[in-house]
């Protein structure tokens, strides 16, 4: 008998044992274990998750998203704060140019921003600018565009002086140029030296 009769001689005595009454049996038996114990997980997973799922709820059933509250007043940011049990503190700005046509005492911005989840009690930190801030910021202002008029004002008078001085040299030298342009048309004066010719030695001996 070779190898490979012997493995299928094997295989049909094991369907043999499984298709007997016992086998089937013992079959559906191991089944029946294997799909309660299944079950019985299942169950057991469903318990637990369900179990987390109304812990996580109780957790954070009174949690809030925080809205958008900027622009209220700072009185209606209380109110609205102390009715959903949310901690909170205000904070003023620094003053700066960019707030100068703010209203004071209104909420500019939150931390941490609108819609943000909090749990009961979470805490808000309100930023407002008060009346000293404005004042302050368009003090800040009317600094800044005073020393722009003057930096524009100083720059002018500069590049006027300059100007002038520039002005006042072409004038010398246009003026120069005039009296050399002058000069140079006038015939020049020829000066003749009459130079005696040497007498020829001849001459001389007579």
């Amino acid at each position: 008998m070779s190898a490979k009769d012997g493995k299928m001689d094997k295989f049909i005595k094991a369907v043999d044992k499984l298709t007997d009454s016992k086998g089937i049996s013992k079959l559906g038996k191991t089944l029946n274990k294997t799909i309660d114990i299944a079950g019985n997980i299942i169950s057991s997973t469903a318990e637990v998750t369900n179990h987390q799922i109304d812990e996580r709820n109780k957790r954070h059933q009174f949690d809030i998203k925080l809205p958008d509250i900027s622009g209220l007043s700072l009185d209606q940011t209380k109110d609205l704060f102390d009715s959903i049990n949310i901690k909170y503190a205000f904070v003023k700005v620094d003053p700066d140019v960019k707030l100068v046509s703010t209203k004071v005492d209104t909420v500019l911005k939150t931390v941490p921003k609108p819609k943000t989840v909090l749990p009961a009690g979470g805490f808000v930190k309100i930023y407002y600018l008060d009346s000293e801030g404005l004042e302050q910021s368009q003090k800040i202002l009317a600094d800044s565009v005073h020393k722009k008029q003057v930096r524009k004002e100083s720059t002018k008078a500069l590049f006027d002086k300059v100007g002038q001085g520039t002005a006042a040299g072409a004038n010398k030298v246009l003026k120069v140029s005039k009296k050399l342009v002058l000069h140079s048309k006038r015939p020049k004066k020829i000066k003749a030296t009459i130079v005696e010719k040497p007498k020829d030695s001849n001459e001389v001996d007579k």
